[in-house]
């Protein structure tokens, strides 16, 4: 097994919806023609793919898309997590899984699980899982932390969890698991405006959510952060930096579907009980795409 398998950049790619509800693949086809061979791999029905509201059935007809449309030119990840540790297996043993490359699955929420209980869901799963896991600590919406002695006991102990998707601004945190983590495991960035900082101390790579929109810039930041071309990915960062600090005030997905309908990408649809942002959010964001498209243009010309 590549215990690296997903270094670099992941995007965690929206699920567009058309006015009836439906998932629109019009639009994904729009979006894969620029994001296929740009990013390391597609995560789909992730937080960012409004994973809680997609049935069953309908990521297994996603998972088939994708993989005609990847055509194995970019792997794909699917979001299998929840605080029912006995569906999330289920789930797993339901779907045919045949050409995804691994599983995110997000840190049991609400519940309020132990560390032990967080560390026992995850052995769980893994031993069910055909597929490596990426574990998904995501504290802003779960509410619990994996804290860095239970990362590092899913790393050492549980060998189908090879990574880790660290969500949280706790640079001491995430250096603890840098530090102590074996060489096989992989740590990735879970925040757009802290991939540039968590790469340049140690983590192997980052899942956007920005990558949707400007995959082509975000792909080269976060090359240049791994190869250590600091000057060069300083100047991508700090292109994107404001959309992304607007995008967080404005939420996820709700920002970003915002963002990629002003690109003309999808439409801005959602299943609730998600609602589109309101229209003075909406000018405030065409305002800074505009922003954003002229400072990237100003670096690297060749992005659009």
């Amino acid at each position: 097994m590549n215990v690296k398998l997903f270094s670099g950049l992941g995007v965690a790619i929206v699920t567009p919806f058309k006015s009836n509800g439906s998932i629109d693949y019009d639009s994904w086809d729009t979006m894969i023609k620029t994001i296929n061979d740009v990013v390391d791999y597609i995560v789909l029905f992730g937080t960012t793919g409004e994973s809680p509201v997609i049935e069953l059935e309908e990521k297994q007809e996603a998972i088939q898309y994708f993989k005609n449309k990847l055509n194995g030119k970019t792997k794909l990840v699917i979001g299998i997590g929840g605080n029912n540790t006995n569906k999330v297996i289920q789930e797993i043993n339901k779907l045919d899984l045949s050409g995804v490359s691994g599983i995110l699955s997000v840190c049991p929420y609400y519940n309020k699980p132990s560390q032990q209980g967080i560390f026992a869901h995850y052995k769980a799963i893994s031993e069910a899982s055909p597929l490596p896991i990426i574990a998904y600590n995501v504290p802003g919406r779960t509410v619990i932390n994996i804290e860095a002695n239970t990362s590092l006991r899913l790393a050492n102990e549980l060998d189908n969890v090879i990574a880790l998707k660290e969500a949280t601004a706790d640079l001491d945190q995430l250096m603890n698991i840098l530090n102590d983590r074996p060489d096989n495991f992989t740590v990735l960035c879970g925040d757009d405006a802290l991939a540039l900082p968590f790469i340049s101390v140690g983590a192997d790579g980052v899942i956007s959510v920005i990558a949707n929109a400007f995959p082509r810039a975000f792909a080269k930041m976060t090359a240049f952060t791994l190869e250590g071309k600091m000057d060069l990915a300083r100047q991508y960062h700090y292109a994107l930096l404001p959309l992304m600090h607007t995008l967080l005030k404005m939420g996820n997905p709700m920002g970003i579907k915002a963002v990629l309908t002003i690109m003309g990408r999808i439409n801005e649809h959602f299943r609730l009980p998600l609602v589109p942002i309101t229209r003075e959010n909406y000018k405030i964001l065409e305002k800074e795409v505009e922003n954003t498209i002229k400072r990237l243009s100003i670096i690297d010309a060749d992005l659009f």
